[in-house]
C-alpha cells in the first residue's frame, strides 16, 4: 500500500531543515524522565527566524518520542479563554475541556505548543495562572512567540518551571548547510551571508530568488524586494505612528535609550516608547541601551531612505543634536561613547563604511600607559614599524609618557591590544628636532604660520592595533574615536598630524573627513614611507568640523553652491555619473576613448586639477582618482573579490574576460557579477567626492 504525501512532504522538510540542534536536544531531554523538568518552554525570536520551521521539527521530535502533541496557532484564535478552550477541543477532536486535558495526559508525556502567541498576548496571564495549572502534570507547554516573555514568567515559581530561550541566527557552518540543499552556488556564499547575517528567512528568499530566476539577484545592498518581505515581517501589526517612528529612529542611531527617545521623538510618551520597544525579540537590551538586531536595522533603515529620505534625514539630524549637546558635558569614557554614536550616524557612507567595524567591539578598554606597559609598547612598535621606530617611541616614553594610551584587554588588563601616542609639540621641543617625524613637522609649521601662544599641536606619532597594525579592525576603529575625541575636547588645539604606512587606502576616508596630504609632511623611517594627514585646527574648529561631515551626510537642504574650476564644466545625473565611470573603468587603459569621458568635466577632476589643467592632466586624475576609488576595495574581505575582478579585467586587463576568470578562479558568470557590483562600488565612493555628500 502506498504511502501518504505527508510522509512525503515530512521527509522533505526533513531534509531541508538545518541547524538548531541545541534546541532540538533540548525539548528532547524534556520529553525523557518520568517527571518534567519544566512544565512551560518559552522560545521567542523576531519573524521569520524559524520558530514554525523549528515547531515542525519538534513535532516529528514529539511524535518518534510517542508523545501526544496539539498545536494551536494565535493567528487563527481569538484572545478569549473560551475561544482558545474551544480550539483545543476542536484539535483534540473531544467536546469538554476535561476530555481534551485527558486526551493530552492519557499517554507518558503530552504537548501542547502555542505558535504565534504574540497574537493572543492577552491571554498571557490567563494562560500562565490559570489554564496552565490545570493542566495534567505530564503535559508540557510550548509556546513560540516574537516577544520576550513577561515579567511574570521569571519571577515566583516560573523561576525554576519555565525555561526561556532566545532563538538566534543560523551559524555561518549551517547557513551554507541550507544554501547547499537549495543548490545555490557554493561561491555566493559568502555574499549571501553577508547579507543575511545568517537569517533564516533572509536565507529562504534568497533561494527562493535563485530556484526561479538562476542568479542570486543581491547587489550592494538589499534588494527591495527582499528589504520590502524582511520590514513587513518585523513591523506587522504596528500601527501607532510613533512606534513606527521609533523604529525607524533605532535603525539609524547605534543605542537607544529613554533619553534619546525623549529627545527625538516625544518626552511624554519615552518611558512607554522605550518599554515597547525593549519588548520586541529582534531588539537586544545592553548595558549602554537597546539595539535591533543588524538585519532588522538594515531592512528598516534602507526603507525608510527609500521611502522617505525627508524623513531620514530629519531622523539623522535630531540625533545629531542630541549628541552633539552631550558632547560638552560628557568626558572620559562616556564622551567616547558619545563620539562613537556619533561617528556610527555615518555607517552607511560609502566613503565611511568601509574604515570602521561598527558591529565588532574589541574587548578591550583605553587606559593611560604605565611604566610596566613600557617593555610591551616598544615591542609592539618594533614589530610593525623596526628597531628605530621602537628607538623613538621608547625616546618619547621618557619624556612624555602621558601622551601614550593603550588599549588594553578586558580579560587580561596586563595585555595590550594596542596604542596611540598623541605627542605635544609644543611641550618638547628637543626631541621634536631629533625624530625626523616631528622635525618636519614643526618646519612646515614654521613655513605656514607658527602657532600662537598657548596653543598646541598634536602629532598622533604611533597608532597601531597589536595584531593588525593599521588595517581597518575593531582596535583601529576605538583608536579613531579616541583621535575624535581629542579634536573635540582639547581646547587649545591649533594643528594635528597623522602619519599613516598606507595613505593611498585611507584617502577617501580622510578626505571626506577634510584632512590634506602635504607632501612636505612626508618621511621615511627604516626604509619605510610614511604619509601625514595635517589639519589646521585654527581655520576650521572641532564641533564645526562635526557639523560639516553630518550635513554632508544627510543635508536637509542643498549646499550652497561651490565656486567651480574651469569653464566646460558639466553637472551629471546620478544615473548619468554612473554610466560614465563604468566607460571610465572599461577604457581605463585606453587614453584617447578616456579624453572623450564625460567625467573629465565634472567636479570631482576639475576641483582637483589647476584651472589650466589640459586634457592629459585631466586624464591621469581621473585614472588616479578611479584606481584609488576600486584599492579602497581591497581592503574589505568581502569586497576584494570585487576589487580582483575589476583589476583582472580593466584596471590591469588581461586578454579577455574569460582569461581574467580563470585566473582569479571563478566562473564567468560570477567574474561578470562581480564587475557589475565593483563599478557600482567605485561609482558610490567616486559619487561622494563629486557630490560632496
Amino acid at each position: 500500500m502506498p504511502g501518504k504525501l505527508s510522509d512525503r512532504i515530512r521527509a522533505e522538510r526533513s531534509r531541508q531543515f538545518v541547524g538548531r540542534l541545541e534546541e532540538k536536544d533540548l525539548f528532547a531531554s524534556f520529553l525523557a524522565p518520568e517527571e518534567l523538568p519544566v512544565v512551560v518552554w518559552y522560545v521567542h525570536g523576531p519573524g521569520g527566524v524559524g520558530k514554525t520551521t523549528l515547531l515542525r521539527q519538534l513535532e516529528f521530535i514529539s511524535q518518534a518520542a510517542g508523545a501526544r502533541s496539539v498545536t494551536l496557532d494565535g493567528r487563527y484564535l481569538q484572545p478569549t479563554p473560551d475561544f482558545f478552550l474551544g480550539s483545543l477541543c476542536m484539535a483534540t477532536g473531544t467536546t469538554s475541556v476535561s476530555d481534551a486535558m485527558a486526551w493530552l495526559g492519557a499517554v507518558k508525556r503530552g504537548v501542547l505548543f502555542v505558535d504565534t502567541y504574540e497574537a493572543i498576548e492577552g491571554l498571557d496571564g490567563w494562560l500562565r495562572d490559570t489554564f496552565i495549572p490545570d493542566l495534567p502534570e505530564n503535559v508540557l507547554v510550548v509556546v513560540l512567540g516574537r516577544k520576550r516573555p513577561a515579567a511574570n514568567w521569571r519571577s515566583d515559581v516560573w523561576q525554576n518551571l519555565c525555561r526561556i530561550a532566545p532563538l538566534r541566527n543560523l551559524s555561518d557552518a549551517d547557513s551554507k548547510k541550507f544554501l547547499a540543499s537549495q543548490t545555490v552556488p557554493s561561491e555566493a556564499y559568502e555574499q549571501i551571508l553577508s547579507l543575511t547575517h545568517g537569517y533564516p528567512l533572509a536565507l529562504t528568499l534568497v533561494a527562493e530568488n535563485y530556484a526561479q530566476t538562476g542568479s542570486i539577484g543581491l547587489g550592494q545592498d538589499p534588494s527591495l524586494d527582499l528589504v520590502t518581505v524582511l520590514l513587513d515581517r518585523f513591523v506587522e501589526g504596528v500601527d501607532d505612528p510613533l512606534y513606527r517612528d521609533l523604529l525607524e529612529l533605532c535603525s539609524l542611531i547605534r543605542m537607544t535609550t529613554e533619553a534619546v527617545i525623549a529627545e527625538a521623538l516625544d518626552a511624554d510618551r519615552a518611558q512607554e516608547l522605550f518599554a515597547w520597544l525593549k519588548s520586541l525579540s529582534f531588539i537586544e537590551m545592553t548595558p549602554f541601551g537597546l539595539m535591533p538586531h543588524d538585519l532588522a536595522r538594515d531592512a528598516i533603515a534602507s526603507e525608510l531612505r527609500w521611502r522617505n529620505p525627508d524623513r531620514y534625514s530629519e531622523l539623522h539630524h535630531r540625533a545629531r543634536a542630541y549628541y552633539s549637546d552631550r558632547l560638552d558635558r560628557a568626558q572620559g569614557p562616556a564622551q567616547q561613547l558619545i563620539l562613537f554614536d556619533y561617528i556610527y550616524l555615518h555607517r552607511d557612507n560609502p566613503v565611511m563604511a568601509p574604515f570602521f567595524q561598527w558591529h565588532s567591539q574589541p574587548p578591550a578598554f583605553s587606559d593611560g600607559a604605565r611604566s610596566e606597559d613600557r617593555s610591551q609598547i616598544l615591542e609592539m612598535v618594533e614589530s610593525h614599524e623596526g628597531q628605530e621606530a621602537a628607538q623613538y617611541a621608547a625616546a618619547w616614553f621618557n619624556v612624555q609618557p602621558e601622551a601614550f594610551l593603550v588599549m588594553r584587554d578586558s580579560v587580561n588588563p596586563t595585555r595590550l591590544r594596542g596604542l596611540l601616542v598623541m605627542l605635544n609639540l609644543t611641550k618638547s621641543p628637543v626631541e621634536a628636532q631629533a625624530d625626523p617625524a616631528t622635525r618636519k613637522a614643526l618646519e612646515y609649521l614654521a613655513a605656514r604660520g607658527p602657532l600662537r601662544d598657548g596653543e598646541r599641536a598634536t602629532y598622533f606619532r604611533f597608532w597601531m592595533a597589536d595584531d593588525a597594525y593599521q588595517a581597518v579592525s575593531p582596535v583601529q576603529s576605538m583608536i579613531f574615536v579616541a583621535i575624535v575625541q581629542h579634536y573635540v575636547t582639547e581646547s587649545s588645539l591649533g594643528a594635528t598630524f597623522l602619519p599613516c604606512s598606507d595613505p593611498a587606502f585611507w584617502a577617501p576616508m580622510f578626505e571626506y573627513a577634510l584632512h590634506s596630504l602635504p607632501d612636505e609632511l612626508c618621511f621615511e623611517l627604516g626604509s619605510k614611507p610614511y604619509g601625514i594627514y595635517f589639519v589646521d585646527w585654527r581655520v576650521l574648529k572641532p564641533k564645526p568640523w562635526l557639523a560639516v561631515l553630518s550635513e554632508r551626510e544627510v543635508p536637509i537642504k542643498a549646499p550652497a553652491e561651490k565656486q567651480r574650476v574651469g569653464g566646460d564644466m558639466v553637472v551629471l545625473s546620478r544615473e548619468g555619473f554612473a554610466d560614465s565611470v563604468a566607460e571610465a573603468l572599461k577604457a581605463f587603459t585606453n587614453v584617447a576613448r578616456l579624453a572623450k569621458n564625460p567625467l573629465l568635466r565634472s567636479r570631482l577632476v576639475l576641483d582637483r586639477v589647476s584651472a589650466d589643467a589640459d586634457t592629459k592632466e585631466r586624464v591621469a586624475k581621473l585614472r588616479e582618482l578611479i584606481s584609488d576609488a576600486a584599492n579602497t576595495l581591497s581592503a574589505n574581505s568581502k569586497d576584494d573579490k570585487l576589487f580582483m575582478a575589476l583589476d583582472a579585467c580593466y584596471l590591469h586587463p588581461m586578454r579577455s574576460q574569460e582569461v581574467a576568470a580563470e585566473k582569479i578562479d571563478v566562473s564567468i558568470a560570477t567574474i561578470r557579477r562581480h564587475l557589475k557590483s565593483g563599478m557600482a562600488r567605485v561609482s558610490d565612493l567616486l559619487w561622494q567626492q563629486e557630490t560632496g555628500l
